[in-house]
């Protein structure tokens, strides 16, 4: 059992790297090709659009916005974010999270600094349209309300303990024909902001004034972007190599199937829940009332891609595109819209709604990406956050969850080990038939299975205690990857960062390790080395307690380096992941253990039609 066990471990680990590794290459979602077909749902579309050649045409980026360092700034600074706006423009350039732990200490701090006082910035250096508008008055370029000068009703705020809420508003007027305000509520305690357009036909003309151009379909943009901060832990930061990831970059939903990066010619048109950018933990989210019926652009400026090592989707800005209108004199329309920046944590997320439409379902967890065993993945989350709730750190969870799986799995290890038994038992006879059948392997083959049956063995058994292992495995390289819950979690001692490589000493050079995904060895990491220590006595009390006979061959060579091939493999991957792997060797030896000493299941009743077994 030791012996096969050990490769399928090796085999599961492979199939993660590998598929890690090249998802994000070649299986991200394409551009749309035309004419490509996609289940279209009953939306809500303009009667009178208009299609104009460029409308969806997604190589011509937004307008930047020329930042000087003379710029006024407004500051705004609540329990839970700080923004930073450029007053000109009324667009945010910084957006830092500033929630702290009952300890005081950071929820979420810069870990790409060694310094854990440094509150993590959403909104990169190249993220220069962030809450921007975009849109045309009157068929004149040079009305564009992304050129207007804008100005604020307050320099500084700062909600305190007790206060609630408060307002910052942005207005500017276009050609003494456009009165445009910009009202922001920021709120004590959460991650979500709400953003109040406001139109207003100023002018002493009876002449209404047109918000968009000959596109019905484009009154006016609001866009985040281009990318969101890639929130690199050091490790990261140093070698440019990121572990798992689940979807990241543009995002919208159309209310059905899963989030899309960009939509397919067939819903181009379709009405949008959301739309924004996402990366690894977090996500920046604008949520538009139902009624204004956005429809949803992924614009892209290869300009900003030499920002990749820092910058999560340095190319691609998200886009909110409402639908064109016009005001009559002194008519004005008021457009509601709730931004979400902030962490990719479920119990948040799912209970943000629209703004005007609180009963309406938006689904905003579905950002949050687990890959093909999500089911098993958001089981397992639910289990280490009740178990955290109990003794308040995620180590000791992961510990409890394997034990956990493994007393949840002992029926099926003990009903293997049993088989595996058996078989050893049988294998006198088998030998016999391969000699006597040694030229038909087809008459071996039919007499072999005979005897399987005949004696209740099934000779893949041996698999069963691998099979719930494959999912649980996979799942919580998801997790580790995705769920915001273990960025930063500390477990013990020096392992600060579950979702990181754990540090015990960071040395002054690097090695490089031979396969270019396992990285480099920069930094001394005891919790690999130690799960490489465990390996090898896996091997060796397994080994020597389980009824199948020792690896023999090329394959005994094999086995023979694989607790330092484990401490190659694990050495850069998260110490969440290693901690658990490290775990279950421990566990697995005392499981195999206790079967040994404590279950007796005797020998097999050998049927007398079956060929005797050879005495020694």
């Amino acid at each position: 059992m030791g012996a096969r066990y050990i490769l399928a471990l090796v085999l599961m680990i492979a199939v993660m790297i590998i598929w890690s590794q090249i998802y994000p290459r070649y299986f991200a979602p394409e551009m749309p090709e035309p004419g490509t077909s996609e289940e279209t749902p009953q939306t809500d579309t303009p009667e009178d659009v208009e299609t104009e050649k460029n409308s969806n045409d997604p190589t011509i980026p937004p307008i930047p916005t020329q930042d000087t360092p003379d710029d006024p700034k407004v500051h705004v600074k609540t329990s839970t974010y700080n923004i930073t706006f450029n007053e000109k423009w009324a667009e945010a350039k910084r957006w830092e999270l500033v929630e702290k732990k009952e300890n005081g200490t950071l929820r979420f701090p810069d870990r790409s600094n060694s310094d854990k006082d440094i509150p993590l910035n959403l909104i990169p250096e190249t993220a220069v349209n962030c809450l921007g508008l975009s849109g045309i008055v009157n068929f004149n370029e040079q009305n564009n309300l992304k050129y207007q000068n804008w100005k604020a009703d307050k320099k500084n705020i700062e909600l305190s303990d007790t206060q609630e809420t408060e307002t910052l508003i942005f207005t500017t007027v276009i050609d003494q024909q456009l009165k445009v305000s910009k009202k922001f509520v920021f709120y004590n305690n959460s991650y979500t902001v709400d953003l109040y357009l406001t139109f207003e036909n100023v002018s002493e003309t009876p002449d209404p004034v047109r918000i968009g151009g000959s596109n019905a379909l484009n009154g006016y943009e609001l866009q985040w972007g281009p990318g969101i901060n890639a929130d690199l832990n050091e490790y990261e930061k140093m070698t440019g190599k990121r572990g798992r990831r689940g979807t990241e970059g543009a995002i919208t939903y159309i209310g059905t199937g899963k989030p899309k990066r960009e939509l397919k010619q067939e819903i181009a048109t379709a009405s949008v829940l959301w739309a924004g950018i996402s990366s690894q933990y977090f996500s920046a989210i604008m949520i538009p009332e139902p009624d204004l019926r956005p429809t949803y652009l992924l614009v892209k400026d290869e300009s900003n891609s030499d920002k990749e090592d820092v910058v999560t989707a340095p190319t691609e800005t998200a886009v909110l595109r409402i639908p064109q209108f016009s005001l009559a004199p002194q008519q004005q329309q008021e457009h509601a819209f709730r931004l979400y920046v902030g962490p990719k944590d479920d119990t948040i997320l799912k209970q943000i709604t629209p703004p005007n439409a609180e009963d309406t379902e938006i689904k905003l967890p579905k950002i949050i990406d687990f890959g093909f065993f999500a089911p098993v993945a958001w089981a397992m989350l639910w289990v280490v956050k009740g178990l955290y709730t109990v003794f308040q750190n995620y180590g000791i969870a992961i510990i409890l969850l394997t034990f956990l799986v493994k007393v949840i799995s002992f029926p099926l290890t003990r009903k293997a080990h049993v088989s595996m038994k058996k078989m050893q038992q049988l294998q006198p006879q088998l030998t016999e038939l391969r000699e006597k059948y040694r030229d038909d392997p087809q008459k071996f083959n039919k007499a072999s299975m005979r005897i399987y049956k005949e004696n209740g063995v099934n000779p893949l058994s041996g698999c069963i205690p691998w099979i719930p292992q494959l999912p649980i495995f996979w799942a919580l390289f998801a997790l580790l990857g995705s769920a915001v819950e273990f960025r930063g979690a500390p477990f013990l001692l020096w392992i600060n960062d579950l979702s990181a490589p754990d540090t015990l000493y960071k040395l002054p050079f690097s090695i490089p390790i031979i396969l270019p995904a396992f990285g480099t060895i920069d930094a001394i990491r005891f919790l690999p080395i130690l799960n490489g220590v465990t390996t090898m006595l896996q091997q060796k009390f397994v080994g020597g307690m389980s009824p199948t006979p020792a690896s023999t061959g090329m394959q005994a060579k094999l086995m023979k380096f694989m607790p330092l091939i484990f401490v190659f493999i694990f050495y850069n991957w998260a110490s969440g992941f290693v901690l658990y792997w490290l775990c279950n060797n421990i566990f697995t030896v005392g499981q195999q253990y206790i079967q040994t000493r404590f279950f007796h299941d005797g020998e097999p009743d050998i049927k007398e039609n079956t060929p005797k077994r050879q005495t020694k």
